[in-house]
């Protein structure tokens, strides 16, 4: 999973907010990095690592919802198959057109 968000601010700065799971944690089997900045080469990260799949499951969808919900816009998202098939048309609708 990759999910890229993306927003301008008042100045025209871009601000880019990306979660992704291609970095497999050491000990836990369920978790993700968020990356966030101006620019994502040398950007602030998160590791998030949880017990379950449901715990990660839940904790990137609240993050999307209070991104989407200040004004970031999807730039860019990629699941693997059959990965939160249900998140697909909400994260479309916030898709930058």
């Amino acid at each position: 999973m990759m999910i890229t968000l993306y927003r301008t601010d008042s100045a025209g700065a871009a601000h880019y907010y990306t979660l992704h799971d291609r970095q497999g944690q050491l000990f836990p089997v369920h978790g993700f990095t968020a990356a966030w900045g101006r620019n994502l080469s040398v950007s602030r990260e998160k590791v998030y690592v949880f017990e379950s799949a449901a715990e990660m499951d839940a904790k990137i969808r609240d993050i999307l919802r209070k991104k989407i919900a200040c004004g970031y816009k999807v730039l860019y998202s990629y699941f693997r198959h059959g990965e939160m098939k249900d998140m697909r048309p909400i994260l479309k609708r916030h898709a930058i057109q």
